[in-house]
């Protein structure tokens, strides 16, 4: 098919988009100044507070969201190109709990919508965030899985954590050395400083700052295969892991792509955490391959770099509904993947949701992993009701409020006729 062709194909069948970003480069986390003292000339160079977005990692998802514009808006024509022109925004953005996250998702909106507004250049629109312990589809590892997965890395730490160290134990050594913080510590912390000291020297790589001095390529490259490994193996290790760290995003997914109508999303944009995606991948049959990234041969996938987005596009035709998903990332173009658990490279979006279906089958839920029991929410009178629930809670209260104002008024009138014939005189 034409490029012409495909595009207008594009414009008649496309129903909704999801996307999933990974956030941008960010300042390492301040462990780093204490495990690798030597690289703090880098350190004070990356313009940004620990664990939050440098200008990079912003431009990178301001790319992204041009990216999506230019696929979405100017090409496919399937978004407006003005937040004026509908009735309600057609996009939805929601990030993790993470101050990276969420400032990922401001960039990736801005580049969405560049200068929406004539007056003032931009229009604030609201990007949907939960507290980290509140989290059930981004984070469900902070908050209901945070102690099956402390005890799940407990486990790895004990085991195969601690021959994998002992395996790399020269490695780990020179590393040490090198940042000038060779404190012998347990092997969880270990584990820590190889992941910190790992994402700080990728940061500096990624901001083109000088090397570690005494950091050969070898040496690079080895540290993030085994801290990419090490993180796949602790939170991705087995098919029950998978289900829990996911937590409730493949139910927000699948439900975006199935509850489609004129007054729905067009888009919904999501930003999260790589392991977000990795796990995602795991469960889908999608193997991610970017060059001059970590590589984790057990798993198929190599690492993803900052700003990478996950595409998933629902299109109809002749009443068939299928999603076909697709990879970009900063440094890698738009290419459409064909997901190994599924039969078609435009997965039918019923073998797309049995996919799902087959890994809780084979693991249970994330919820009863996690023995998570959500109480019953109390109805808001205002906010999210049905017209039909309104009503009837405005019955019930309605009579409520008649029969205690007729119990007040027959009360009055026996305490006044008790008082006369007493003879009291009423103050």
């Amino acid at each position: 098919m034409s490029g012409d062709g495909r595009l207008m194909w594009i414009c008649s069948s496309l129903r909704v988009v999801v996307t999933l970003s990974n956030h941008g480069n960010r300042a390492p986390s301040e462990a780093a100044s204490v495990w690798c003292p030597a690289n703090m000339q880098n350190i004070e160079q990356y313009g940004a507070p620990f664990m939050q977005l440098t200008d990079l990692g912003m431009s990178q998802l301001y790319e992204a969201g041009q990216h999506t514009r230019d696929l979405y808006v100017d090409k496919a024509q399937f978004l407006s190109p003005s937040l004026k022109q509908k009735h309600h925004f057609e996009a939805f953005f929601r990030a993790d709990a993470a101050k990276s996250c969420g400032q990922s998702a401001a960039m990736f909106q801005n580049g969405l919508n560049p200068n929406n507004n004539e007056k003032k250049g931009w229009y604030p629109i609201p990007i949907i965030k939960q507290l980290e312990e509140n989290e059930l589809e981004f984070s469900a590892t902070s908050g209901p899985c945070k102690d099956i997965l402390n005890t799940d890395l407990d486990s790895y730490a004990n085991a195969r954590g601690f021959r994998v160290l002992d395996q790399n134990r020269q490695l780990i050594e020179n590393i040490f050395n090198i940042c000038g913080n060779n404190e012998p510590g347990s092997t969880q912390n270990t584990i820590d400083k190889i992941n910190v000291i790992a994402d700080m020297v990728k940061v500096d790589k990624n901001e083109k700052l000088p090397a570690l001095p005494k950091l050969t390529d070898d040496m690079y490259t080895s540290l993030q295969n085994l801290a990419f490994n090490q993180m796949m193996e602790r939170y991705l290790g087995t098919p029950r892991q998978v289900t829990y760290y996911l937590g409730g995003f493949p139910n927000l997914l699948l439900d975006n792509l199935f509850r489609t109508s004129k007054e729905s999303y067009k888009l919904y944009a999501y930003t999260g955490h790589r392991g977000l995606l990795h796990g995602l991948g795991l469960v889908l049959g999608w193997s991610f391959d970017i060059p001059g990234e970590a590589t984790a041969p057990a798993f198929n996938t190599t690492s993803l770099p900052p700003g990478a987005t996950m595409y998933f596009e629902l299109h109809e035709v002749d009443d068939i509904l299928t999603v076909q998903t697709y990879l970009w990332s900063p440094s890698t173009p738009h290419t459409q993947v064909k997901l190994s658990k599924c039969s078609a490279l435009d997965c039918p979006l019923d073998e797309f949701r049995t996919i799902f279906d087959h890994q809780i089958a084979a693991t249970s839920s994330w919820e009863t992993i996690c023995n998570y029991h959500p109480q019953k929410a109390v109805r808001n009178l205002h906010f999210g009701s049905t017209p039909e629930a309104e009503s009837q809670t405005s019955i019930i209260m309605l009579a409520v409020i008649v029969l205690c104002t007729t119990f007040a008024i027959v009360s009055a009138y026996q305490r006044i006729h008790q008082f006369r014939r007493r003879q009291y005189t009423q103050i």
